[in-house]
């Protein structure tokens, strides 16, 4: 057994104790509180971006501040219409929007799952390892992807891991997050 081995013997066990210490609400706070919900919230934003871009009365909006910065006929509008201040007070909006319902959404979350049932105890403790377990994964994936960036695919990295008993060898080579990263490389 690899060292990295030992490492994902430990963080499974700490994923376990933590899930089942804490819930489904308490981990789900602890990976989205942070960094962690900023990055989500920059992602849903993405993709949220051009389906509410659509919406007519932020069209509307949108249209009515072009209009009164272009009739003010100075330099520093046209500067403002030509960097599109509209859509970066609209990008702005959207992160501040999606902060606070990603806030909403967790704490509700938390309560319903904290309700003080036998079987919403089971379930909470079970959701609470599940999701530790996932955003571990997810955070592993991304280290991989990273390592794999810096050192190449059959680099030194792969190269340690290579006989691990989890099959991370594997994992680091056929890394899901690749397609991911594929497909936002060819859209820009």
């Amino acid at each position: 057994m690899l060292t990295i081995d030992i490492i994902v013997l430990v963080v499974g066990a700490l994923c376990i104790v933590g899930g089942i210490l804490g819930g489904f609400g308490k981990v789900l706070n602890f990976f989205t509180k942070g960094i962690f919900g900023k990055i989500i919230s920059i992602f849903v934003c993405y993709f949220l971006f051009g389906v509410v871009l659509d919406w007519p009365f932020v069209k509307e909006a949108l249209t009515n501040l072009n209009q009164s910065l272009a009739s003010s006929e100075n330099f520093i509008c046209d500067l403002l219409i030509k960097i599109r201040l509209d859509l970066i007070v609209f990008a702005v909006a959207l992160f501040f929007a999606v902060q606070l319902l990603r806030k909403l959404a967790v704490k509700l979350i938390d309560k319903a799952f904290s309700a003080n049932n036998p079987v919403m105890k089971v379930i909470n403790k079970v959701l609470g390892v599940a999701l530790a377990f996932f955003c571990v994964a997810v955070i592993l994936l991304t280290v991989f992807q990273i390592l794999a960036w810096t050192t190449g695919i059959n680099g030194s990295v792969y190269q340690a891991m290579q006989g691990s008993f989890f099959k991370l060898d594997k994992l680091f080579v056929s890394n899901p997050l690749n397609a991911i990263f594929e497909s936002i490389k060819q859209r820009f």
